[in-house]
């Protein structure tokens, strides 16, 4: 018992002095619960724990700043139109290099800090997120007016389409901002529950952690998290990517099969 004693607390030392020095560095030390999401066809989201330790400083003055950003991606977006009384999709963009989920998680409450921070630092603020439309291409005009025009209209058009993406990926959890979700545990403790919405996609997420010292950043941690398929989904996304036409092929049969034998069953009945 008495070596057991020893060994921890020569272990915990040990620790200590590694510890130590890296958090004096980097001021900021950072851990998830886990780094790996398995989706399956039964995915209904998930809940991570992030925590970790930073310097709460003399004045209380450090805040934290959780950016959270998923894979890029492209999307394809239709207009809804009214004609003869009946809704149909109308004009359609591309946009692509979107992330496939973007989340911020603040400390405080107030957003006086936050904005300030953010008119600086772009990266973390949805008004210049990485979100670019394709137009179509402009008309032929024959006076300069004219095409000076059409790029304004081209230029409102990108933008109304830019804004119903990120308000369509807000409402399905997708895109968001929650400020005050980070909880402070004494000076230097903090975590936070980082909630996954079912629908995500899968690919490589990064999750970045700032301490900000009155308005300014201080220090920075980015941690991996990898969200992939599993079960029965991965098996049949992975045969399907490497063997279209087989799985083409045994769509169909599978098809045919089911309609022989409901015809059977129907029949006898």
């Amino acid at each position: 018992m008495r070596r057991l004693a020893t060994f921890v607390a020569t272990s915990a030392v040990a620790l200590a002095v590694v510890v130590a020095p890296s958090f004096a560095e980097e001021r900021i030390v950072v851990d998830l619960s886990r780094y790996d999401v398995p989706v399956s066809t039964g995915f209904s989201g998930a809940r991570l724990l992030l925590f970790g330790a930073s310097p709460q400083g003399d004045s209380g003055d450090a805040d934290i700043l959780i950016k959270v950003r998923g894979p890029l991606q492209s999307y394809t977006m239709s207009r809804k139109e009214r004609v003869f009384g009946l809704w149909r999709n109308g004009a359609r963009r591309h946009i692509s290099s979107a992330p496939a989920f973007f989340q911020i998680l603040t400390s405080q409450n107030e957003d006086n800090w936050f904005e300030d921070f953010e008119r600086r630092r772009n990266a973390f603020s949805f008004r210049n997120l990485s979100v670019s439309v394709k137009s179509a291409p402009p008309r032929s005009a024959d006076t300069p007016a004219r095409q000076q025009e059409q790029l304004r209209e081209q230029q409102q058009e990108q933008q109304a389409f830019r804004s119903a993406f990120l308000r369509l990926q807000g409402r399905k959890g997708l895109y968001g901002k929650l400020p005050n979700s980070i909880e402070r545990l004494g000076n230097n403790l903090f975590r936070v529950n980082l909630t996954l919405p079912p629908g995500l996609p899968t690919g490589t997420y990064i999750v970045e952690t700032f301490l900000i010292e009155e308005g300014k950043l201080s220090s920075a941690q980015a941690t991996p998290l990898f969200v992939r398929r599993a079960g029965g989904s991965a098996f049949i996304f992975a045969f399907a990517e490497r063997y279209s036409f087989l799985y083409g092929f045994c769509a169909v049969l599978i098809a045919l099969l089911a309609g022989v034998v409901a015809n059977r069953l129907f029949a006898r009945s």
